[in-house]
């Protein structure tokens, strides 16, 4: 997108609004990082979205420009929970693309293919060990 198109889709949110009934927070549930959420009602995520679209205005001035090429955010916002366990202080910036990576495919080995008949292998000495044990003890016992 332009920035003319992000400045008008800016320009159609009420942001003085939006910070009195915003409510935005980043909560750990679990043990690591990778088991959060994020609490919101919807002018959070309205507000969290703007943010971000004015930081998507600000980026190219910024890479260009500066040699941090970070982004503050209002972490102590009154809108951010005061008790979120993750705060987001700053965005920074990269000037690189997303590329794919090659897809490794997995090709099957011979012991992959031998591993079913194998265990059948194990399971019937297994079996045929276990008759051969209680045949003894019976024949011991009687």
């Amino acid at each position: 997108m332009t920035e003319d198109e992000l400045q008008n889709i800016i320009n159609k949110f009420d942001e003085t609004e939006l910070n009195k009934q915003a409510i935005w927070g980043i909560f750990q549930y679990g043990g690591g990082s990778d088991e959060s959420f994020i609490k919101a009602n919807k002018e959070g995520l309205e507000l969290f979205a703007l943010e971000l679209l004015k930081a998507s205005i600000e980026s190219n001035k910024i890479i260009e420009d500066k040699k941090d090429k970070v982004i503050p955010l209002d972490y102590y916002g009154d809108w951010i929970y005061e008790d979120a366990d993750t705060y987001l202080q700053y965005i920074e910036l990269i000037d690189e693309k997303q590329t794919s990576k090659p897809k490794v495919e997995y090709k099957t080995t011979l012991s992959d293919k031998l591993m079913p008949y194998i265990f059948i292998a194990i399971l019937i000495i297994l079996v045929v060990a276990i008759f051969v044990g209680l045949g003894t003890i019976f024949s011991w016992i009687f």
